[in-house]
């Protein structure tokens, strides 16, 4: 051991900020250092949130826990604190014998971390102090300091677990009855003017339309995500939090419970008290569709081009699809190439202009009186989404009752029952009358003016659902576009 005993200064919050934010309470520390003839080594700062490869921040739960090795050379379960296993290890090793920290509930809250920080001393001699004087360790611990740390360290304990039990019973008891706080849910801002236990939502009108369009592009219109996720980039639209979008957060912000008018409380839904942005079937409808994803949603970036990955490659033969290359090998111009083998090149301008020619013709002739939906007479989908709700709030109302005792559980399975078959034939002939129109913007219109105004991932879903588009090796030599080249299969033949 060193003739002045040196140190590392542990800091810790439980929200993520930037290092100038300690600036004052390591020169606390220091401070300290200095009174009591301490070297300080180096200052080790632990933000309990810590920003991910995404951006985003994320907390290190109390309940995140992995295997570490224990000073003791025992293998363990632990919470995850970096920064506290990296003093652990400057003790161990001699790289340090002591440990300046601000409170003893600041340095430990768990009090298996505290028997690895007594055993890192007691097995190097090293001393621990805070500045409250309720982190006490000398050159290794006394009987009478370990004790006063397990007991301190005890009682934080109880108090964060009273603290968490408490919180987890008032959601429980305000599931459905009141907002529960949090960070704004896009589309909504919390009203000011309710009751501490009745809080709402007010919908924000701007964000409602953007979640709505969503919905509407992801279900009828056949749009992805990802050229959602582009055009609010390209329009600078804020999250909620005043950030860009991701794909993360946009799923999240279409998934959510509250956009239905839902309350969740451990994996469960009841009705909220703000006002629903999406009926409740249309998002368990977006809900599936964005959970359980096609292949190709997968693929990279939102293509750029009208054809890529939906013309194929007549040579393969195999389904293999066709990519733009960007090395400018068509005189300086981008074209189609075979993602497999670079055999066929096309003049991207010249293939899309013809591919949109044939496709402007198709739906002339067809749209105005072909490929709608079936019409299905009788159906009131208003009057079956207000039984849909009213059974759901008779179902919330026996659980209700039977909780309470005025429901035996005979009465309740049968209820129940009723209940559910109910609502599944329900929402199935709302399900049915909801099947979307394919081409709805066509209707009634000129074909090439729609067209025209049209987004390119509207556009492309559009060709995904009327034809197969193959390119087929050209017959001629020379310059020009060869319109032979080209296979296109009607989908819907008439």
């Amino acid at each position: 051991m060193t003739s002045v005993p040196t140190c590392d200064l542990y800091l810790r919050l439980s929200d993520l900020r930037t290092e100038e934010a300690f600036d004052k309470r390591i020169a606390k520390l220091r401070a300290l250092a200095d009174a009591i003839g301490w070297e300080v080594f180096r200052v080790v700062i632990e933000n309990d949130m810590t920003p991910s490869r995404d951006g985003k921040v994320r907390p290190a739960s109390a309940f995140k826990r992995r295997k570490i090795k224990t000073p003791s050379g025992r293998v363990e379960l632990r919470v995850v604190r970096p920064g506290f296993r990296e003093v652990l290890d400057d003790i161990t090793t001699g790289r340090v014998n002591g440990l300046l920290a601000e409170d003893l509930d600041r340095t430990v809250h768990d009090p298996r971390d505290l028997e690895d920080l007594l055993d890192a001393c007691e097995m190097t001699g090293a001393s621990a102090r805070s500045l409250t004087g309720s982190l006490t360790l000398t050159n290794g611990g006394t009987e009478a300091e370990r004790s006063m740390a397990r007991v301190m360290v005890a009682m934080a304990n109880k108090a964060s677990a009273d603290t968490a039990r408490r919180v987890a019973d008032g959601r429980e008891r305000n599931w459905g009855e009141s907002y529960q706080g949090g960070p704004r849910p896009f589309g909504f801002v919390a009203a000011t003017d309710t009751d501490k236990h009745h809080r709402t939502l007010l919908m924000v009108p701007d964000e409602a339309e953007i979640i709505r369009n969503a919905a509407t592009d992801i279900l009828d219109r056949g749009i992805s995500l990802k050229a959602i996720l582009r055009e609010l980039r390209e329009n600078n639209v804020p999250t909620s939090r005043g950030g860009q979008w991701n794909g993360r957060t946009l799923k999240q912000v279409l998934t959510k419970p509250a956009v239905a008018g839902l309350a969740v409380h451990k994996g469960k839904l009841k009705p909220a008290p703000w006002p629903a942005i999406l009926e409740r079937d249309v998002w368990e409808r977006l809900c599936e569709k964005l959970n359980n994803p096609p292949a190709e949603a997968n693929r990279g970036n939102e293509p750029k081009h009208l054809l890529t990955g939906i013309g194929k490659c007549g040579i393969c033969n195999d389904g293999t699809t066709v990519k733009a290359n960007g090395s400018g090998t068509l005189r300086g111009k981008k074209g189609y190439q075979c993602e497999k083998v670079a055999h066929i090149h096309r003049n991207i301008e010249h293939v899309d202009a013809a591919v949109e020619v044939l496709i402007i013709g198709y739906i002339d002739l067809y749209a105005k009186d072909r490929l709608k939906p079936p019409t299905r007479k009788g159906i009131d989908v208003s009057a079956l989404r207000a039984e849909a709700k009213r059974l759901r709030e008779r179902k919330a109302t026996q659980i209700r009752m039977h909780a309470l005792g005025d429901l035996t559980d005979d009465e309740l399975t049968t209820g129940m029952r009723t209940i559910r078959d109910r609502l599944s034939v329900v929402e199935a002939q709302i399900h049915a009358s909801s099947e979307p129109d394919p081409i709805a913007e066509f209707r009634d219109k000129p074909a090439e003016a729609v067209w025209k105004s049209l987004t390119l991932p509207r556009k492309r879903a559009v060709i995904k659902f009327l034809a197969d588009v193959t390119f087929l090796p050209t017959s001629r030599r020379g310059p020009g576009f060869d319109p032979d080249s080209l296979s296109i299969v009607w989908r819907h033949q008439q």
